[in-house]
C-alpha cells in the first residue's frame, strides 16, 4: 500500500511539474552601444526562452537561445561609399526573472555568445532586462545587452516583444 501511495504521489507531482513550464518566442530591435556603435547602425534579434516554472511564478529560471544581427554603418569618403559588414551572434544563456504582482519582471540572461563571422571569436554574454507582462500572453521588455568578444564590447539598448505559450 505504501509503494502504491508513493508511486501515486510521485506521478501526481511529476504531472504538476510538466504543467509548470513557459515557452516564449519573440523579436527585439536595438541601438548599438559601446564599441558596436562605431561600426553598426542598429540591431535586430530573435529569442526563444524556455522557463521551467509557471508563467505566474515569483521566480522564473530557464534557458535562452537567440540571434543578433548588428547592421553595418555606411561611410562616405568623397565619392566613395563603404559599408561595414554585418556581424551576427548566437547567444546561449541561462535566464532568471523575479516577477512582482504577476505583472512586472526584472532579471538577467547570462551565458556565451557564439560569433557567426569568420575572424571573430565569441564571448561572455550578459543582458539585464525589465519586462511588463500583458495578460500572461505578451511580454514587453527593455534590456541592455553586452557581448564581450575579442577585446571589444558589442552592446545594445533593446526593446523586445515576446509571445508566451
Amino acid at each position: 500500500m505504501r509503494i502504491k501511495l508513493f508511486i501515486a504521489v510521485l506521478l501526481f507531482s511529476g504531472s504538476l511539474c510538466l504543467n509548470a513550464q513557459t515557452f516564449k518566442i519573440g523579436a527585439s530591435a536595438g541601438l548599438p552601444t559601446a564599441d558596436a556603435s562605431d561600426i553598426s547602425s542598429f540591431v535586430l534579434g530573435v529569442d526563444a526562452y524556455y522557463f521551467f516554472t509557471d508563467v505566474d511564478a515569483l521566480i522564473e529560471i530557464g534557458l535562452n537561445a537567440g540571434y543578433r544581427n548588428y547592421f553595418g554603418k555606411e561611410y562616405e569618403f568623397g565619392n566613395v561609399t563603404v559599408e561595414a559588414e554585418d556581424v551576427g551572434f548566437l547567444p546561449l544563456a541561462l535566464a532568471a526573472r523575479l516577477k512582482l504582482f504577476g505583472l512586472i519582471s526584472g532579471g538577467a540572461d547570462a551565458g556565451y555568445a557564439v560569433a557567426l563571422e569568420d575572424g571573430l571569436d565569441g564571448g561572455l554574454y550578459f543582458k539585464p532586462v525589465a519586462g511588463l507582462d500583458i495578460a500572461d500572453t505578451i511580454e514587453l521588455n527593455l534590456g541592455h545587452e553586452f557581448i564581450f568578444a575579442d577585446g571589444a564590447t558589442w552592446g545594445n539598448f533593446c526593446l523586445g516583444l515576446l509571445f508566451e505559450f
